[in-house]
């Protein structure tokens, strides 16, 4: 990641490809004196990386961290004040991280990866052993509405220690880059703990062979591993209701927790170990806008949603019983059904409760999501650009929105577009537009009025993402697949990557429209295009004739 003169003559003559990458701080800033120096140039790291794979398209990178890397973690987040699992010992594989919003890096691009665990593989390829085969669940993927791919990031050499390493690399006459600022301990507190764990100043209690803190941090990735999988696998029991990607809605019904703790046949119940926030963010997951979910910020809602069955019953302590509502992680859940099973009846009949999970509304005191769209076709209204036909264009780019959908949009006005919230006031301004303009052989407001009667009651219309203009008036609502007519704008928009349960039905999906973009390397000449140009121009002429009189003027 750096570009010193050892490292290029490696690169160079490595019979690997190489490619050094370098970090592009904003301007004005002195890395070396940041306070959080090691975060940010951690985070920087990550995105150039992830960039890097998406342009190279590798959807699986390979790390180096090795023992060392392993013990240094694990004493930072314990001096960070972290306790149990954010003790635990680096993942041999995850996502990416620090790229959320970098279309073709974070969860998105369409790229297939093989993992080890079950997390995605199921969902996406499911288990097919030929390549044409394993197509075929990902093509459907796409054609459902939902972004899928990302790049994963794998640890292969954590059991090796740096000496044996080092051994490997110099018994094959391989050289290698150590970065001379890793011996400084006063630049990060990563290499104060090196510098401590290299002079032997730990205590005996963390520098163990047997008893040491990497034995406890490997012992609790263990153990958090398993929580996860006894989490999946009843979340992969769960029965999804229907699940509307048009708002982000989700109903599934969930057994009572004796019901859950017998489908996980050991003595646990689904309250202890922390498998119930884990089912419950497995399930958030599909609606939250937020990328992390942690799980202690989930013991309300693992009280709230997990019942047993008379909890909620109207014979139930009023006083006592359970909120029907609550919110967590962006996401309002509500208990719109119970089903008791009565006694005697085959375990097949088991008593439930519905839940509907939909995007938080929007709170007033806190800034909206926004993404700006420039001009996609700038040249297409300069006076200058007589050629505009012949100039070619990139793609527009994705832009992740609220956390849930990925939209691209071509903008072919002349000025600058936002995408917002449907918020109250825009949609009555959005009726009272459409009512004004409507012609007699159309319908547009009572095609809204269905639109949002069935993709999103209630408050949850207000989370949608609107296309917007410079007078915040609603342009698009690209969920809905809905326009004001006469526009020069396409977009297309996908929900973000999701993983549901195998055992959900085609049907209980309501998916987005997958479009085309028919105009990506060539803008839309419209007649009304060709006006502004031809103003512009004119008035080009003008101020020329202007400027050149008053010039004129002053030398005679």
């Amino acid at each position: 990641m750096a570009s010193s003169t050892r490292q290029q003559r490696i690169a160079r003559t490595s019979p690997i490809r190489s490619d050094i990458l370098t970090l592009q701080w904003p301007p004005g800033v002195i890395p070396s004196q940041l306070p959080n120096f090691e975060t940010e140039a951690r985070r920087l790291r990550y995105q150039a990386l992830g960039k890097a794979c998406d342009e190279a398209n590798i959807p699986s990178l390979l790390l180096g961290h090795h023992k060392a890397d392993n013990k240094e973690t694990s004493i930072m987040r314990l001096s960070e004040g972290y306790r149990g699992e954010g003790l635990r010992a680096i993942s041999t594989e995850s996502e990416i991280p620090d790229c959320e919003g970098i279309y073709g890096a974070y969860q998105s691009g369409g790229r297939a990866y093989v993992t080890t665990q079950n997390e995605s593989a199921k969902a996406l390829f499911a288990k097919h052993g030929r390549a044409e085969d394993m197509l075929a669940p990902i093509k459907e993927y796409r054609k459902q509405g939902f972004e899928f791919g990302g790049v994963r990031i794998y640890r292969p050499l954590l059991t090796f220690s740096k000496r044996d390493l080092q051994k490997i690399l110099k018994d094959g006459n391989v050289p290698w880059v150590e970065d001379p600022t890793n011996g400084d301990p006063t630049i990060s507190i990563r290499n104060a703990i090196r510098f401590l764990i290299g002079n032997k100043s730990l205590p005996v209690a963390l520098s163990g062979p047997s008893r040491g803190l990497e034995t406890v941090a490997e012992n609790i990735r263990q153990k958090s591993r398993w929580r996860d999988e006894r989490a999946d696998d009843l979340f992969q029991a769960l029965d999804i209701v229907s699940f509307d990607a048009r708002a982000g809605t989700l109903e599934v019904r969930i057994p009572i927790p004796t019901e859950l703790n017998r489908k996980m046949g050991r003595s646990q119940t689904i309250k202890q170990e922390h498998i119930g926030a884990r089912l419950i963010r497995l399930l958030l997951q599909l609606v939250s806008p937020h990328d992390q979910i942690s799980l202690q910020s989930l013991e309300t809602a693992t009280k709230r949603m997990f019942l047993e069955a008379d909890e909620a019953l109207p014979g139930h302590n009023e006083k006592d019983r359970p909120a029907a509502s609550f919110t967590a992680a962006g996401v309002h859940c509500e208990r719109i059904g119970v089903s008791i099973a009565e006694p005697g009846l085959k375990c097949n009949n088991s008593s439930e409760y519905t839940w509907r999970l939909s995007r938080q509304p929007y709170q007033q005191n806190l800034p909206e999501p926004e993404c700006p769209i420039p001009p996609t076709y700038p040249s297409l209204y300069n006076p200058k650009a007589k050629k505009h036909r012949q100039i070619t264009y990139p793609e527009p780019p994705w832009h992740l929105w609220d956390g849930r959908y990925w939209i691209q949009i071509i903008n072919c006005t002349a000025k600058p577009l936002k995408i917002r919230p449907l918020r109250e006031d825009r949609l009555i301004r959005l009726k009272a537009r459409i009512k004004a303009e409507e012609h007699d052989n159309t319908n547009a407001a009572a095609i809204l009025q269905q639109l949002l009667k069935e993709a999103a009651p209630g408050l949850s219309r207000f989370t949608l993402p609107a296309i917007v203009d410079d007078e915040d008036n609603v342009l698009v609502l690209p969920t809905l697949d809905f326009e004001v007519e006469g526009l020069t704008i396409e977009w297309r928009v996908r929900y973000r990557r999701v993983i549901f349960p195998d055992n959900i039905k085609r049907e209980a999906v309501k998916a987005l429209p997958e479009k085309e973009l028919q105009h990506v390397k060539q803008p839309i000449i419209t007649s009304h295009h060709q006006e502004i140009i031809d103003d512009r121009w004119k008035e080009k002429v003008r101020e020329k004739a202007m400027k050149r009189k008053k010039q004129m003027e002053k030398a005679g």
